[in-house]
């Protein structure tokens, strides 16, 4: 019994933690995720990535001596050999498009510790080696609650960073002499643009001027009343020539008449000889 225990003791513990959401590269490049078969992970992998150790890069005894004990161009392997890989410079490499501000730690042996966050300045490009000159820290967490197996926080970072950076976190244990690193590649999208304020109606286009038209001389109206419609005399019809000719008893009667006037008119000249002689 003693010889088992012994030797259970001897067995180095393989997990602890790592960042899951958005995910290391370590994360990304172990068995079972989709993004294990990106060109940088096949390379870790064959330069020696323990893939299934994606949540042990730790180093003892650094007691927050990070830039003293790890160099540059080799931050992302904490300058272990075995994960040289994910050192790698390449813009291959699987990036997480943040969504949102909160972040998970995935803590598969739980430790007291704090974390140290960082971001890459502006400018940086994954085709370089990380080098401790490139990143700002932006935030610092003294022993964050665990819950359901993972730390988690609700980050706010630098506003003036948009597009292809890397993120860098630290957590440095208390309760160990250990400290983990881990590189996350990440989009970070722009602030979206205020809403612009209503634009006041614009008032219709004015008509363009016209030009008076002078007073009429015509012959200004008369002020007589005029006479009712009912007063206006009614033209009267003239015949026309085309109508039917009289009848015989009207042309017999016009005869009389002719014959009475001409036989007066003999009368009449008859006495008036007669007037004369005698």
């Amino acid at each position: 019994m003693l010889s088992l225990l012994m030797l259970l003791s001897a067995v180095p513990a393989h997990a602890h933690g790592a960042p899951t959401d958005p995910a290391s590269r370590a994360f990304l490049c172990s068995p079972g995720q989709p993004t294990a078969s990106s060109s940088p992970c096949r390379s870790a992998i064959a330069a020696g990535l323990p893939s299934t150790e994606w949540d042990n890069i730790r180093l003892p005894n650094v007691r927050g001596l990070d830039a003293q004990k790890v160099p540059d161009g080799r931050l992302c392997s904490a300058g272990l050999a075995k994960y040289a890989g994910l050192d790698l410079p390449s813009a291959e490499w699987p990036v997480t498009k943040l969504k949102d501000t909160g972040f998970t730690y995935r803590a598969t042996i739980p430790h007291q510790g704090s974390f140290r966050f960082y971001v890459t300045r502006d400018g940086y490009t994954p085709t370089r080696p990380l080098r401790w000159a490139d990143l700002d820290q932006f935030l610092n967490v003294p022993s964050p609650p665990l819950v359901n197996g993972s730390y988690e926080f609700k980050v706010q970072l630098p506003k003036n960073r948009t597009g292809r950076h890397l993120l860098y976190t630290v957590w440095q244990n208390t309760d160990t002499p250990d400290t983990y690193y881990s590189c996350t590649d990440v989009e970070i999208a722009a602030p979206a643009a205020p809403a612009a304020p209503p634009t006041a109606q614009q008032a219709p286009a004015a008509a363009p001027p016209t030009r008076a038209t002078p007073p009429s001389r015509s012959t200004p109206p008369s002020t007589k009343p005029s006479a009712p419609a009912s007063s206006i005399p009614k033209a009267v019809p003239v015949a026309s020539s085309s109508e039917q000719p009289p009848s015989d008893a009207t042309r017999f009667g016009m005869a009389a008449v002719v014959a009475a006037l001409g036989g007066l008119a003999v009368l009449g000249g008859f006495l008036l000889w007669r007037k004369r002689i005698l």
